[in-house]
């Protein structure tokens, strides 16, 4: 499996940027991945990311709004309530393993 790029991003690119990039990690451990590069940023700085970046994967903690890409989007909404975390998590294994 490749190293890929996965922006994941927030509000104020901190605090749950930081939770969700860690729950990451955590999946490419377990499914023997490489652990990703990371490009943490606000919600307003993904476009940017897009344009400079080769990204192979989006996790936004919350509402991403006026991004259309081809790129997969997982939301990561599931890493603040609790709500449905495996489902994302195993969302997020998939692409990994693209």
């Amino acid at each position: 499996m490749e190293r890929k790029t996965v922006i994941v991003c927030c509000a104020s690119s901190m605090i749950t940027s930081t939770v969700a990039v860690e729950k990451i990690k955590g999946v490419a451990k377990a499914i023997g991945a490489p652990e990703p590069n990371f490009i943490q940023c606000k919600f307003s700085e993904v476009l940017g990311n897009l344009a400079t970046s080769k990204v192979d994967l989006i996790v936004p903690t919350g509402k991403l709004k006026g991004v259309e890409t081809d790129v997969p989007i997982v939301k990561g909404t599931a890493f603040i309530t609790g709500v449905g975390e495996q489902a994302v998590l195993d969302k997020i294994a998939e692409e990994l393993k693209k």
